[in-house]
């Protein structure tokens, strides 16, 4: 069964600016969170399905590779860096990807203190691992999270939203070779495309999320708003999300006074207001 959505990584280089923002775009952040054992600093926002998480603190990285591969993501400023895929058993994820000849990362503990909507202390108990590409392709790298805890990871009431986001339903890559990529993201979500072209693949998860790689000359008519320009051969650039109820996203954006433009019943908002990151907004999947 192919793998679904678990959560995306927007790296930014000031924490507290790119919270704001995701404030002003309606969303309920998470207070500032230490993982206590790589160093990194985030704010969770979190989602029905999946969650995506504001990283910064690269500095304090304690792996100097893990340092200076995520700081390197900053040659095209802010923005998306990495999609986390489901994963029940990280371990054998990783012995699958090493005979399939990837060369995964060693597993990493990603724990990190939370407070439950209770009020109630507690730690998540997640582990991720990398399967990172070339540096060329770095940035259409995946990785594998076990939740072993969930109710420390998904619990209200942050999950209830101004903008009435309730899950991230898409994410989009834009490729200077499509073909370069095809068998990589493939075999991390477990599932071949679902629509293939010379310009444009498309991934479907078993949940239904949408993950499309776009060649440049498709990615120009993709959205209404400018695409941020970067020195990467691929990378990602946009995400959707489904709220329940557009009018709300229009009224939340308005009090954040964040322009956006609306066509088709689909909201978008420009990178400059999303730390690097253009975002849409849509009623259907």
């Amino acid at each position: 069964m192919s793998r679904t959505l678990d959560h995306v990584i927007v790296s930014v280089r000031d924490l507290t600016a790119a919270a704001e923002a995701y404030r002003r775009l309606g969303f309920t952040v998470m207070p500032r969170t230490l993982h206590e054992n790589l160093g990194s600093a985030n704010h969770i926002i979190q989602l029905h399905h999946n969650y995506f998480e504001l990283l910064g603190d690269f500095h304090n990285y304690r792996d100097p590779l893990m340092r200076e591969s995520m700081s390197a993501r900053f040659a095209g400023g802010d923005g998306l860096s990495m999609l986390s895929l489901s994963c029940t058993d990280v371990a054998a994820d990783r012995e699958r990807l090493l005979a399939r000849d990837h060369t995964p990362a060693q597993i990493l503990d990603s724990a990190r203190k939370v407070t439950l909507g209770d009020g109630t202390p507690d730690n998540t108990a997640s582990r991720s691992m990398i399967n990172w590409r070339p540096a060329a392709r770095r940035w259409s790298s995946m990785f594998y999270t076990q939740h072993d805890k969930p109710e420390t990871i998904w619990f209200p009431p942050w999950q209830s939203h101004a903008n009435s986001v309730h899950t991230l339903v898409g994410i989009s890559y834009c490729s200077d070779d499509l073909a370069a990529d095809e068998l990589y993201i493939s075999e991390m979500v477990c599932a071949n495309p679902v629509e293939k072209g010379p310009e444009k693949l498309v991934w479907r998860t078993s949940r239904g999320e949408c993950l499309e790689l776009l060649s440049p000359g498709a990615l120009s008519g993709r959205f209404p708003v400018p695409v941020p320009e970067t020195p990467f051969a691929v990378w990602p650039v946009g995400l959707r999300y489904q709220v329940e109820r557009l009018e709300d996203c229009r009224i939340a954006l308005r009090e954040g006074n964040v322009p956006f433009m609306e066509q088709n019943d689909v909201i978008t908002v420009d990178a400059e207001h999303a730390a690097g990151v253009i975002s849409e907004f849509s009623e259907n999947q």
